[in-house]
């Protein structure tokens, strides 16, 4: 829908539909709906069950709250996200941004988890609905693992390391014959199952890594020169197989192991395309489009995508007809009022 909050009658209509509502979630500027008299303090009185949700970058509270125009890629950068990914200087690399709009997606689903358990808890619990903060920022701090029990244990930085592991080898981004392949040997056995398929090709190379005595343990594995020694080895092997016959034989023996896809790969994996990972929905604006389909199966309620996308004040008359049961009339007098 469409509603001037500018407009003094138009906060009055957000009121009357706040009445009606489980959940409304916020992005103005920290404060903003407070001073207009349509927080959560205000709207709360007029429905006690309403779960107000409040979305942004860096909060509602707190020194930083008003800083301008930290949006995703700035909050990537800010929340030490960037600094860990990418090459690292010794490799000619630098912090590398997500390509996607990470922080927007982490923060979006911290705020759907948010909301639910406000409805759980009200439905189960209290009667009564609460505010809810979700931030990117905190989102993606979250998600930063030991990065947090690095700096924690001896006050030092855990540095970026490409497509290498800092706790683990083999666990890592190799090329080979036709791009790029990813191989996961996050313990001792598979470690030798690795090199026992690669000795199946070239024996050498196989007797070359297990004969010495500095990687034996994956402990022992993980100094940098260790590594390269591991990768390197690992390369002249890679580099006569392709993705699919590297993946076929590391498979063979147990081995944790695919292909680095192509966004076309992707549509066209027999696997994906049985559950149904991708679809195709006839969206009543826009027509066919290809998306990536519900992020979870259920038995009982599974999730579905209804549209793409609304065209802004498509739900108009849905809304405030069923919901507030204005007339036609009285919408046109809003509109020619500029308030819807």
């Amino acid at each position: 829908i469409t509603l001037n909050l500018e407009a003094a009658e138009g906060r009055e209509v957000l009121k009357k539909l706040a009445v009606q509502a489980d959940v409304i979630i916020e992005n103005a500027p920290p404060g903003d709906w407070d001073a207009k008299g349509i927080g959560y303090r205000q709207l709360s009185q007029l429905n006690p069950r309403l779960v107000y949700c409040w979305v942004g970058q860096l909060g509602q509270w707190g020194p930083m709250k008003d800083r301008a125009g930290n949006l995703d890629p700035t909050a990537q950068a800010a929340c030490g996200f960037v600094h860990g990914t990418g090459a690292p200087k010794a490799f000619g690399g630098t912090p590398t941004r997500s390509g996607w709009w990470m922080c927007d997606q982490v923060g979006g689903t911290a705020a759907a988890l948010g909301i639910m358990t406000a409805l759980v808890y009200r439905e189960k619990v209290s009667g009564r609905g609460q505010f809810i903060e979700a931030t990117a920022a905190n989102g993606v701090i979250r998600i930063l693992d030991y990065n947090w029990g690095w700096y924690g244990m001896d006050g030092s930085i855990r540095p970026r390391y490409g497509n290498w592991d800092l706790a683990i080898n083999i666990y890592a981004v190799n090329p080979c014959k036709d791009g790029q392949i990813m191989v996961g040997g996050g313990h001792d056995r598979l470690w030798f199952r690795i090199w026992k398929t690669v000795g199946k090709d070239q024996p050498a190379l196989e007797q070359h890594i297990i004969e010495d005595p500095k990687l034996k343990v994956v402990t022992d594995r993980l100094p940098h020169y260790m590594q390269v020694e591991t990768y390197t080895t690992l390369s002249e092997w890679f580099k006569d197989n392709t993705r699919y016959e590297a993946e076929t034989k590391l498979q063979a023996e147990e081995v944790a192991s695919g292909g680095v896809s192509f966004m076309d790969e992707v549509c066209e994996t027999p696997h994906y395309k049985y559950r149904g990972h991708m679809e195709v929905i006839d969206d009543q604006n826009y027509g066919p489009v290809l998306i990536g389909s519900s992020a979870f199966l259920g038995y009982r309620t599974p999730g579905r995508v209804k549209w793409i996308g609304r065209p802004t004040g498509q739900d108009n008359d849905d809304v405030y007809r069923r919901l507030l049961g204005l007339t036609k009339a009285d919408m046109d007098g809003l509109k020619g009022k500029g308030v819807i």
